[in-house]
C-alpha cells in the first residue's frame, strides 16, 4: 500500500466514476508539477482494471464492474463507456504507461459498434441514438482514441466529418449537432476532431476566430449572453490554441478572472459569487491558467501537458496519427508543416 502522505488511486474507488474524478485529478496534478504526490503504479493498475476483456466489447468503464450470472447480463450492463476509454488513455500517457495492455482490437470492435450512421458516436453500445446519446462530444472522444492508437481504420472518418460540418452553426461556432446553438464546449471538441482528421481547411476560419474570440469579456462566456464561467477559459481559449490564433486570448484579463474565481477552500468554483469549488472548475481552471501563461503549457488538443504529450510521442505511446487523407492547414500568415505539435496546433 503506499504510503500515508500519497495520494493512492484506490481512495477513488468509492466514488466511482473515473471520468469526472480521476481524469481531473491526474492531469490537474500534472499541470500542477505535483504528479509525485500520487502513486504512478497504483494508479496505472487501477485504470487498466477498468478495462473491458470482453473481444468484441472493448474499452474503459466508468465504474467498477458488477458481476452478473450470465454473459448476457454481464454484457448488457458492464458497458465500456466512449469517453471513458478516452480519459484512461490520456492518464495512462500522462503517467508514462506504454499503452501495451491496451486491448486495442476490441477498442477498434467497439469503435465500429459506436458509430451511427449519420457519422456521430453513441457513447455506449446500442442500436440507435434512441439507446444512447450521440453528438458531439463523443465524436471528440472517438477521434482522440483513434488519434492515440491509431484506429482510424474502425471508424468511417467521410462521415465523422460530416457530422461535425453539419453541427456548424449559422455564426460559425459549433452545437451539440446539426441545428443546435453554439457553444464553447461542443467548439472545442469539434475543432480539435476536424484537426485530428486534418479538416480545418473547409471552415469560415475568420467567422469561428469572430465567435471565439467575443466569448471574451474577462473571463470567458460558453454561450452569447451568458456569464462568463472559469470552465470556458479552457474550452474557447484551448479552441484558440488549436487553431494557431492564442495571440487573440487577452491573457491578463482571462488570469484575473479566473482569479476571482478561486475559493477559500481551496480549488476553485464556476462564477466568482458561487458558494462552493468543485473538481471540474477546478481543473479546468488550471488549465486556463496554463494557457494564460501563469502555469507551465498545455496541449488543448488531448488535454494533458505539453510536457506529458512530447514524452509520450518520443516513448512511441503516442501514436499522434492524423486521419488518412489528413490535409495540412495554417491560419494565414504562418506556415504549414504536416505534424502536431506539442501544443496541439501545426508546427509553425
Amino acid at each position: 500500500m503506499p504510503s500515508e502522505n500519497r495520494i493512492s488511486a484506490f481512495a477513488w474507488r468509492a466514488h466511482g466514476e473515473l471520468r469526472t474524478l480521476l481524469y481531473f485529478s491526474v492531469s490537474g496534478l500534472d499541470l500542477l508539477g505535483k504528479l509525485d504526490q500520487l502513486d504512478r503504479d497504483a494508479t496505472v493498475e487501477y485504470i487498466y482494471s477498468f478495462q473491458s476483456d470482453c473481444p468484441d466489447h472493448g474499452g474503459f468503464y466508468g465504474y467498477p464492474k458488477v458481476s452478473f450470472d450470465s454473459e448476457d447480463l454481464d454484457r448488457a450492463n458492464n458497458q465500456p463507456h466512449i469517453a471513458n476509454t478516452y480519459v484512461a488513455l490520456v492518464m495512462l500517457l500522462i503517467l508514462k504507461d506504454d499503452l501495451s495492455r491496451v486491448r486495442c482490437s476490441a477498442v477498434a470492435a467497439s469503435l465500429r459498434r459506436w458509430q451511427l450512421e449519420d457519422g456521430s458516436f453513441c457513447c455506449v453500445h446500442c442500436l440507435s441514438s434512441l439507446d444512447s446519446e450521440s453528438d458531439i462530444r463523443f465524436v471528440y472522444c472517438a477521434a482522440s482514441i483513434c488519434y492515440i492508437l491509431d484506429l482510424w481504420h474502425a471508424v468511417d472518418v467521410e462521415a465523422m466529418a460530416r457530422f461535425v460540418y453539419a453541427s456548424q452553426s449559422f455564426d460559425g461556432a459549433f452545437g451539440m449537432g446539426p441545428e443546435t446553438e453554439s457553444h464553447g464546449g461542443c467548439t472545442y471538441c469539434a475543432v480539435a476532431c476536424l484537426s485530428m482528421l486534418g479538416r480545418l481547411d473547409d471552415l469560415d476560419m475568420l467567422q469561428l476566430l469572430h465567435w471565439c474570440v467575443h466569448r471574451q469579456q474577462s473571463g470567458f462566456q460558453g454561450r452569447i449572453e451568458k456569464e462568463p464561467d472559469s470552465c470556458y477559459s479552457f474550452w474557447v481559449g484551448g479552441t484558440l490554441q488549436m487553431l494557431g490564433a492564442d495571440a487573440f486570448l487577452e491573457r491578463q484579463s482571462c488570469a484575473r478572472f479566473l482569479k476571482t474565481c478561486e475559493s477559500g477552500y481551496g480549488g476553485f468554483q464556476k462564477f466568482p459569487d458561487a458558494e462552493f469549488p468543485d473538481l471540474l472548475h477546478s481543473y479546468f481552471s488550471v488549465c486556463g491558467l496554463c494557457l494564460c501563461g501563469v502555469l507551465p503549457p498545455l496541449t488543448a488538443l488531448l488535454g494533458l501537458s505539453e510536457a506529458a504529450f512530447a514524452a509520450a510521442q518520443r516513448s512511441g505511446a503516442l501514436k499522434a496519427q492524423r486521419a488518412p487523407g489528413a490535409r495540412p492547414w495554417r491560419l494565414p500568415g504562418k506556415p504549414v508543416e504536416p505534424e502536431h505539435t506539442a501544443a496541439g496546433g501545426y508546427v509553425a
